[in-house]
């Protein structure tokens, strides 16, 4: 597992790479190598020699750029396989931190066991995550389940929109999808045409679903109220696992 940090403070970063050099060495079955830059620029330019790692921490308010920016960068080149906890001293920046499907957000200061803990929550959820190999045209694509905002039947082929706004088509047909997702709590499907990922839904409106890139996936009537209950259910049980 590679994992890369980033914060233009010197201290800040020494402190970090401290924390996460002592986790890995009590965590040695992850074979955890650490990065550390001053500079997000140095970071992007690594990452771009050696490909993106696991996990970035980072910070946002940055000399030149933020680290949201940074991380859309990140996310944009591998369908988000990168998970991200934001360190800064501002809470100013949760709501958007949050929209890139951040890992975690701490604000500074923060102890060494609220940083080991978000670690630890977010190794566990990678041990967890589903990959699947979807075939389109003469290419493979290995993506996480928990990636896809909605698989959608149109035209004789399968959409699958990721969180990372790339959209895949295949031949795939949605009863074979359907088979796939069945292993993986959280999804549900919407109709004929749509397989959605509940953890992927802004708003539950009076006819669709908002789901968080704005897309709107209709829901017929018949499967209104069943489809809000297994809304409120799935996170009921979210809540109480954590």
């Amino acid at each position: 597992m590679n994992l890369m940090i980033c914060d233009d403070q010197k201290s800040e970063l020494e402190n970090m790479g401290q924390i996460v050099s002592e986790y890995a060495l009590t965590h040695s079955e992850l074979s955890l190598t650490v990065k550390c830059f001053l500079n997000p620029f140095d970071m992007l330019d690594e990452m771009g020699k050696s490909g993106v790692p696991d996990i970035v921490l980072l910070d946002i308010c940055m000399p030149g750029i933020l680290g949201t920016e940074v991380a859309r960068e990140i996310l944009s080149k591998r369908e988000g396989d990168t998970d991200i906890i934001f360190l800064t001293t501002s809470p100013d920046f949760a709501v958007e931190a949050f929209a890139l499907h951040a890992g975690d957000y701490l604000t500074k200061p923060y102890t060494k066991q609220r940083l080991t803990d978000a670690l630890d929550r977010l190794i566990e959820k990678r041990r967890n995550r589903l990959y699947i190999p979807v075939s389109c045209g003469k290419e493979i694509h290995r993506i996480d389940l928990f990636n896809v905002l909605y698989a959608e039947a149109k035209n004789h082929s399968v959409e699958i929109h990721l969180k990372s706004r790339k959209c895949l088509k295949t031949h795939t047909t949605l009863k074979e999808f359907k088979n796939i997702f069945q292993t993986a709590n959280g999804f549900v499907a919407v109709g004929a045409s749509y397989i959605v990922n509940l953890r992927c839904v802004q708003s539950l409106l009076e006819t669709t679903l908002e789901m968080s890139n704005g897309d709107r996936i209709p829901v017929p009537r018949r499967l209104r109220g069943e489809l809000k209950k297994q809304y409120f259910d799935f996170y009921t049980r979210e809540a109480t696992e954590k």
